[in-house]
């Protein structure tokens, strides 16, 4: 023991006890920062992501509205290519058009027109 210096009183400490007692601490320390540091770049990217949601959400719903509007062209179109075609091709359903718009009826045949008006509620 000729190197070592003995306190009084005390027990000699061993060296590899101290070590491990300080490099666990350390360890708990760098385990800590990691996760405040990967807390942080989650808040961040959710941060920087906002926008971008809103922004789709806002681009979702006039693609909604879009197709609305476009399913009722479609539904539009497609009574105007009907009544187009009956037009064409239906001589009933022209005469009745017709008749209807002239206000024409036949009096020898007991037609009576009856108009509805509708008022402004």
């Amino acid at each position: 023991m000729a190197g070592k210096v003995r306190r009084k009183g005390k027990a000699p400490r061993k060296a590899g006890r101290y070590l491990q007692a300080r490099t666990t601490g350390l360890r708990l320390l760098n385990k800590a920062a990691f996760g405040i540091l990967i807390l942080m770049g989650c808040v961040a990217i959710s941060l920087l992501a906002m926008p971008q949601v809103r922004e789709l959400r806002r681009l979702e719903e006039e693609q909604a509205e879009a197709l609305a509007r476009e399913q009722e062209t479609m539904a539009r179109k497609d009574r105007r290519s009907r009544e187009l075609t009956a037009l064409k091709s239906d001589q009933d359903y022209l005469e009745l058009i017709a008749r209807d718009r002239l206000d024409l009826y036949e009096a020898g045949a007991g037609e009576t027109p009856v108009r509805m008006i509708r008022t402004g509620n």
